[in-house]
């Protein structure tokens, strides 16, 4: 075990359970996209992710594609990606002040029956120090969410029903539960959300989805549950919700 590590796994890797803009600058490595769409056929079934070193220093990494699954509160849970990705290179040394692009091609399924989503680790390769130098070396971890879509088939989101819950500060948000019946990943953001109650009324823009909401990833056959990003007055004590999706492709 290599002295003096501490291994720093990145929000980045929950993006589509949080907000995903902003974060992937925080630290030495930078990785973007952090959100990719692909398709199963076609030229979609090829994409690029490139990584920089803003460190003073060439810093190894290596990549690793799980299969990614979410459940009804957004909590993900990883599984092994089998081949259905090539991956190239598969690790670099990244010079200091420079970029390495990743090349990700769809070698699974062309006739893929539902959308699948995974994961790329982007994995900082801790290096070994001088014995007694009692340096700490911090080891990134990013995350990129990739989804890829059938051919065949196109999303949906129902809206289940509304609540609303009271956080840590006191502050209360209404709650929707969605479902996504098809065979096709749904994104929240790409929908018209309005929510209103007892005279009050809030309507998110497309900004306000993307900046607070995230990814905001429903999958196929999958029920997500999102805690709106507003408060509500005290004089609402029920809420409803219009949902409406508008898929860009």
């Amino acid at each position: 075990m290599i002295s003096g590590l501490v291994r720093l796994r990145s929000l980045l890797a929950m993006a589509c359970l949080l907000t995903a803009a902003g974060l992937q600058s925080v630290h030495a490595m930078t990785v973007s996209p952090i959100h990719v769409e692909m398709a199963a056929l076609g030229t979609s079934s090829h994409t690029t992710v490139t990584v920089t070193n803003n460190s003073a220093a060439p810093m190894p990494v290596e990549t690793l594609i799980e299969k990614l699954s979410l459940d009804e509160t957004g909590r993900r849970k990883t599984s092994k990606a089998d081949d259905n990705f090539l991956v190239f290179p598969p690790q670099a040394i990244i010079p200091a002040g420079g970029a390495q692009v990743f090349r990700l091609q769809w070698v699974g399924a062309p006739d893929l029956a539902k959308s699948e989503s995974y994961l790329l680790s982007v994995e900082q390769v801790p290096v070994r120090l001088p014995k007694g130098s009692g340096k700490v070396q911090m080891v990134m971890n990013f995350g990129v969410v990739i989804n890829v879509a059938s051919a065949q088939g196109a999303p949906e989101l129902n809206l289940v029903s509304t609540s609303i819950v009271t956080d840590k500060q006191g502050k209360r948000h209404p709650v929707i539960l969605v479902a996504n019946p098809s065979n096709v990943h749904a994104l929240l953001p790409q929908s018209q959300l309005s929510i209103e109650g007892a005279g009050w009324s809030h309507v998110f823009s497309k900004g306000e989805m993307d900046e607070k909401i995230g990814i905001g990833l429903v999958q196929p056959g999958h029920r997500r549950k999102f805690i709106l990003p507003v408060d509500l007055p005290a004089s609402v004590t029920a809420v409803e919700a219009r949902l409406d999706l508008k898929p860009r492709h």
